[in-house]
Formats: C-alpha cells, sequence, structure tokens
C-alpha cells in the first residue's frame, strides 16, 4: 500500500492497479477480522468455565475497582458493582484490540508489489508458478513466498518474529542459493518447495485455513 501511494504521488499507478490493492487490503482486514473473532470466541469458551463463587471475593473486589474506576465515579455508591463476568468481557476486549494491532502492524511490514499480488493469489493451486512469481518481484521469490506463507500460519504473531530480522534471514538464504549460480538448486527451486510443502499440508486437510490465518487441526 505504501509503494502504491507513492506510485500514485508520482502518477504512475493505474486504476486496475488501485483496484487490485484495494481489494487485497479489504480481503486482508476481513480475513483478520474472522480470524481474531474466532480466537476471542475460543477464549471466551475457555473462560466460561470460570465461576465467580471461585475467585476469592479480594481478587474479585480489586478487578471490579480497577475496571470500573472511571464508571464509579458517574454511579450512585449504592449502586451494585459489575458482576465477575462482565469484567471479563471488558479484559477479552483489550486482548482482541491488542491481538488485532499486533497482528495488522506485522502484515504491513512488507511491501507486495501489485505484480506479486496477482501471482500469490494461485499459491493454494498445484498449478502456482514460481517462475512468474521470481519475475514479478525481481528475484526474491524465495522472500515472498516466505514470508506470505508465514504470515498465512500466523507464525509472525505467534512467535513474536521481528519483521525485520525475519526479511534480512531469508535476504541471506537468498544470497546462498545464488551463490554457485546453481540453475537446479536454486532459490526459486527452495521457493517451489516450500510453495508445494503448504499444498500439500492445505489440500490433504491437515491444516485448516481461516482466511489468512491457518489453525492446526
Amino acid at each position: 500500500m505504501r509503494s502504491l501511494v507513492k506510485q500514485l504521488e508520482r502518477g504512475e499507478a493505474s486504476v486496475v492497479d488501485l483496484k487490485k490493492n484495494l481489494e487485497y487490503a479489504a480481503t486482508v482486514l476481513e480475513s483478520v477480522y474472522i480470524d481474531e473473532t474466532r480466537r476471542l470466541l475460543d477464549t471466551e469458551d475457555e473462560l466460561s468455565d470460570i465461576q465467580s463463587d471461585s475467585v476469592p471475593s479480594e481478587v474479585r473486589d480489586w478487578l471490579a475497582s480497577t475496571f470500573t474506576r472511571q464508571m464509579g465515579m458517574m454511579l450512585k455508591r449504592t449502586e451494585e458493582k459489575p458482576r465477575f463476568r462482565s469484567i471479563v468481557h471488558a479484559v477479552q476486549a483489550g486482548i482482541f484490540v491488542e491481538r488485532m494491532y499486533r497482528r495488522t502492524s506485522n502484515m504491513v511490514g512488507l511491501s507486495y508489489p501489485p505484480a506479486v499480488i496477482g501471482v500469490l493469489k494461485n499459491v493454494d493451486k498445484w498449478s502456482f508458478d514460481v517462475f512468474a512469481l521470481n519475475d514479478a518481484s525481481g528475484d526474491h521469490a524465495l522472500k515472498f513466498i516466505f514470508y506470505e506463507l508465514l504470515t498465512r500460519y500466523d507464525l509472525i504473531n505467534r512467535f513474536k518474529i521481528p519483521i525485520s530480522a525475519l526479511v534480512s534471514f531469508v535476504e541471506a538464504l537468498e544470497v546462498g542459493y545464488s551463490k554457485h549460480k546453481n540453475p537446479y538448486h536454486n532459490l526459486m527451486h527452495a521457493a517451489d518447495v516450500t510453495q508445494t510443502v503448504h499444498y500439500l499440508l492445505f489440500k490433504t486437510g491437515i491444516v485448516v485455513r481461516i482466511g489468512i490465518g491457518v489453525l492446526n487441526t
């Protein structure tokens, strides 16, 4: 998106590229929302077993006073304190917002050229063209397929991998694969193998794809 903004400023972006990028951005945001909503519901199921009676009264009082301090200033002192379950919901909402921010921050870490976006739309297919990806990415097929799949599997977010460190690591791999100019064992071969493994995991049902996130079954 940042690359597209620069192209717009220079008057180089076409309407077709703009439309593709906006559609991709909308898809990403929808996928993030669906994925995080599912996570939140799973978390709520885990917390649903918590009974207020099982929590010490001192803890309940502390939670109520901490999370409802501002509300208490507007309400009469005689009104009943919020139930423990409502406080759990407030904490869950905070976790949801934090996860959304962290997830979207990671996703904007690597700028995708429009041509790369078009090629990666077929990443779930056996007919995926790694040569087209390498041409579209300027000989960086491994970097983009690596980053795309780690994002889809939510590994960057799950293990809190710094984007800059990840990109530097994959670029070093690309340099290593290109060192001896081997036409058969090069960065495109590595990208092809990586995509093939993803295809097999996805199509055999070993993993279930939810939006752009993938959850282990």
